[in-house]
C-alpha cells in the first residue's frame, strides 16, 4: 500500500462512496501524498522552505511501484513544490482508486443520476474503518504515530480534514494534527519535504478556493 491509497481509503465517506473533501483539494492532496511516498523511499529531496522550496530527483532508482515510479518519472526537472504537487496531482486519483477497488478495500459501484448523468461511488470496507481507528487513536487519544501515520496525518491536516475523519472537537483535533505534522518523528531530509509538501497543498488548495469563488462571484 502506498500512502496515497492510505490517504485516499481515509478520505473516503463510508456512507457515501465520496471523498469528504472537494474534488480539487483531493487532487492536490493526493499528489502531495505521492511525493511523500518518494520522499520516505529517498527519491526525491527538497532544497529551501515551505511552498518555495525546490523538489529534485535525488535517486531515480525505480521503487518498483507502477503508480510511485510513474509520478518520479514526471519530476524530470528540479520544481517548486506548489508546482510539484500539481503536477502529480493531475490523473492521480483515478489509477489509485482503481487499484484499491482490485484489492477489495472498497466497492465501486457506477449508476446515473437522475438516469441520465454518470456517476461513480467507491464505498471503502473494513481496511478504512481500522485506519481511522489508528488516525483516531493518535489525534483524539494522544498516541504516538510512526512514521508513516504522522506523513497521513500531516496530509490529513493539510486539507483540514481532521474532524471529517475522526469523531471529536474540531479545534483540538486540528492543534493534535498540527502537532503530529511538525513533531520530530523523521530525518532532516523527509522533514523537509513534509514541510514543503504541506506548504504546497494549502496554498493550492487555497488558491483554488479563491479563484473558485471569484468566478461564482463575477
Amino acid at each position: 500500500m502506498t500512502l496515497a491509497e492510505d490517504l485516499v481509503l481515509l478520505l473516503l465517506d463510508p456512507g457515501r462512496g465520496r471523498a469528504v473533501v472537494d474534488g480539487t483539494a483531493l487532487d492536490r492532496v493526493i499528489g502531495g501524498a505521492l511525493l511523500l511516498d518518494l520522499a520516505a523511499r529517498e527519491r526525491i529531496a527538497a532544497d529551501g522552505g515551505g511552498a518555495k522550496a525546490r523538489l529534485s530527483v535525488a535517486d531515480a532508482t525505480p521503487t518498483g511501484d507502477p503508480v510511485l515510479d510513474d509520478a518520479l518519472a514526471r519530476l524530470d526537472k528540479p520544481l517548486r513544490a506548489q508546482k510539484a504537487v500539481e503536477r502529480l496531482a493531475r490523473g492521480a486519483r483515478t489509477p489509485v482508486l482503481e487499484r484499491l477497488a482490485a484489492r477489495g478495500l472498497v466497492r465501486r459501484e457506477g449508476f446515473r443520476v437522475l438516469g441520465v448523468f454518470p456517476t461513480t461511488t467507491w464505498t471503502p470496507g473494513a481496511a478504512a474503518g481500522e485506519l481511522r481507528g489508528r488516525v483516531a487513536a493518535v489525534l483524539r487519544d494522544g498516541a504516538r504515530p510512526d512514521q508513516r501515520l504522522a506523513l497521513l496525518i500531516s496530509l490529513v491536516h493539510a486539507v483540514k480534514a481532521e474532524h471529517k475523519v475522526v469523531e471529536g472537537p474540531r479545534r483540538q483535533l486540528r492543534a493534535r494534527a498540527a502537532e503530529v505534522a511538525e513533531g520530530e518523528w523523521a530525518g532532516q531530509a523527509v522533514r523537509k519535504a513534509v514541510e514543503a509538501v504541506q506548504a504546497s497543498v494549502m496554498a493550492a488548495v487555497t488558491a483554488s478556493t479563491i479563484a473558485a469563488g471569484a468566478a461564482s462571484s463575477s
